[in-house]
């Protein structure tokens, strides 16, 4: 029998495999925009950067109050990585029996009767009968989704960013030093809630509504949680200061 510990590694490595797929992909999406659709490198390099321009102007207040760019991106990805961590604790709110419970006007949200048929087009929903389960195999899924628009965007910013600076090695290096420790950390992040997904899965299609929320409930519980946390923040820490100084230094040497 698995433990909580072994689906987390697996969550983890699924992560990892699913960003540098989607970066492919994004790579050659971009390509094929580029040469094949004649859309301007730049127009597909601000897209997929969008994201990260709404922080732009809270960094900008931040340089000019003298905090270090490494430690506004530390924070800005360290929020992204403890909301996707917190998703294995709002995973309770899907759980109908608990529906009075506080927060209620919440959990009235969260465990809506309304069938969200969309969600039939994701992986394992079409076998999910129950509408609760299928609410939390989504939500539970979701650092999936998030590593796979990551991927995306990494993939479409390269590929644009070589017919913009003119260099393939110059757009891959710009991602390359703070990615390699980014990335893992992340997913990590992500592995909280994607193992409890992994670990429902079977049992969510069968409609075992009790046995996926108490199981659930163990999987928290059994999780290291600070552990990961403090491995997640100390990544990203590292991650930022890197982004923010030697990925510079080393786009001058090049």
């Amino acid at each position: 029998m698995k433990t909580a510990q072994s689906y987390l590694y697996t969550a983890w490595k699924r992560l990892i495999a699913a960003y540098l797929l989607a970066a492919l992909i994004g790579l050659a999406t971009g390509s094929l925009l580029v040469n094949v659709g004649n859309i301007p490198p730049e127009r597909i390099f601000e897209a997929s950067t969008k994201r990260l321009s709404y922080a732009l102007p809270a960094f900008d207040r931040g340089t000019e109050h003298g905090i270090d760019m490494g430690v506004l991106l530390f924070a800005w990805n360290s929020l992204g990585a403890m909301v996707t961590m917190s998703f294995i604790y709002t995973a309770a709110l899907f759980d109908p029996d608990h529906r009075q419970a506080s927060p209620r006007w919440l959990r009235k949200v969260f465990c809506g009767k309304t069938r969200m048929k969309l969600l039939c087009y994701l992986p394992g929903c079409a076998q999910i009968e129950a509408e609760s389960l299928r609410r939390l195999y989504v939500w539970v899924m979701v650092p999936l989704l998030g590593i796979l628009l990551l991927g995306v965007e990494s993939g479409l910013q390269v590929s644009t960013a070589t017919y913009i600076f003119g260099s393939f090695r110059t757009a891959f290096l710009a991602l390359l030093p703070h990615g390699l420790i980014e990335i893992p950390a992340f997913s990590l992040a992500g592995a909280v809630a994607y193992s409890a997904h992994l670990q429902m899965a079977a049992r969510a299609r069968n409609n075992q509504i009790r046995m996926v929320f108490q199981q659930m409930a163990t999987h928290r519980r059994t999780l290291p949680i600070k552990t990961i946390a403090l491995s997640v923040v100390g990544g990203l820490l590292v991650a930022g200061l890197v982004e923010a100084h030697i990925t510079p230094w080393l786009m001058q040497m090049v």
